[in-house]
């Protein structure tokens, strides 16, 4: 099983004059923009690599094993010939005290005359998927609206020709700037990647993505894809393998590789589809305010079963979590309908990530240490 570190090593030796930006690249500098680049401004990534603070091996335990598959990902890029004197610039962030307010942006200039912007999305952490899903319920977002800000400085202070791109919500922030900039800015763009993220509300799909402006967005997703078919895209998605199973499948590290591109997969799993179609029903049916409890309601059962992030998916929380959802079942009235069957789904995905036939003890265990606690 190759992943994108076995395509940096493969073709880390080419530079981009000679093998232009592909999927894989994409996804590569989706994942940099996680990482704090405010002091690297101007600095080819080779230099970044080397004087980047990275997590000691002593701490590594107690962080997200996902950033830390990150900051392994630019040592290794840094190194090549590909990607080593790619330079950073145009890092912004903004830190609010709601989901919706926190953006981050970077840019990464491949040559004097082109460039791929990055939208950093969600991280792994459980509490950034309701920051997903708030996408459902608010429009927009000041995010979004951060993000064309953010674009439209680049494209009046930078020239050439440009990639944007993003992972989860990332992806979203993506195709926002792309629809609502300027006409002209829109001539400078060359693809626009959404990497398994949201899109947005059916009745806006219509009107925003005309056969014209959706040729030049790819959605890249995996097969068992839960965020990346949250609402609705312009253009085609393009159905990637992954090692993962369930709601772990976001994680672009699991996403496998075949030489220069990811593997295909033949179409959605049976959950995707199922996912996507119960949130399209809900989202046609039940209101803004309903939907807003819903997202919270999934929330508070992932926390109520001890999951902070993805790796935090074991046998012990997801006996928790199937727990949480009796409980939430009971409680639940009429108007509730449709959103036990969001809650159910997305409970479904995060215990398929685990063996079922090892849950059965565990929850045994969980209940009784509920009736304890009570």
């Amino acid at each position: 099983m190759s992943t994108i570190f076995d395509y940096a090593v493969e073709f880390g030796d080419i530079p981009f004059g000679l093998k232009p930006l592909n999927e894989v690249d994409n996804v590569i500098f989706s994942r940099l923009s996680y990482l704090d680049l405010s002091d690297f401004d101007g600095k080819p990534l080779r230099e970044v690599a080397d004087t980047f603070h990275y997590t000691p091996d002593s701490e590594a335990n107690r962080r997200n094993k996902v950033m830390i598959r990150t900051e392994e990902l630019l040592k290794l890029i840094g190194a090549t010939q590909r990607f080593g004197g790619v330079t950073v610039t145009d890092f912004e962030e903004i830190a609010g005290g709601s989901y919706e307010t926190a953006f981050c942006g970077v840019a990464f200039r491949i040559s004097d005359e082109l460039s791929y912007i990055s939208y950093r999305g969600t991280d792994e952490q459980i509490l950034s998927f309701y920051e997903d899903a708030e996408l459902a319920y608010s429009f927009p977002v000041k995010a979004q609206l951060a993000a064309l800000s953010y674009t439209n400085h680049i494209f009046d202070t930078r020239s050439g020709s440009f990639y944007l791109g993003g992972h989860s919500k990332g992806g979203n922030l993506a195709l926002f700037a792309y629809i609502f900039t300027k006409y002209e800015n829109r001539d400078r763009i060359i693809s626009v990647y959404n990497n398994d993220g949201p899109g947005f509300p059916k009745d806006l799909v219509g009107v925003l993505f005309t056969p014209q402006n959706s040729e030049k967005i790819i959605n890249l997703a995996p097969n068992g894809s839960i965020v990346g078919r949250m609402l609705e895209s312009g253009g085609a998605y393009t159905i990637v393998r992954s090692a993962a199973v369930g709601i772990a499948q976001h994680n672009v590290f699991t996403w496998t590789t075949n030489g220069d591109e990811f593997e295909r997969a033949d179409g959605f799993n049976i959950l995707s589809e199922y996912m996507e179609d119960t949130l399209t029903q809900s989202l046609d049916t039940v209101s803004r305010e309903d939907l807003k409890k819903t997202v919270e309601s999934i929330y508070k059962i992932a926390k109520r079963g001890g999951i902070k992030t993805l790796d935090d998916i074991n046998m012990k929380n997801s006996a928790y979590i199937l727990l949480a959802i009796l409980e939430a079942a009971r409680s639940e009235n009429n108007s509730g309908e449709e959103i036990s069957g969001i809650v159910r789904t997305l409970a479904k995905s995060m215990i398929d990530s685990i063996d079922i036939s090892k849950l059965l003890p565990n929850i045994e265990e969980a209940s009784q240490e509920e009736n304890d606690n009570m």
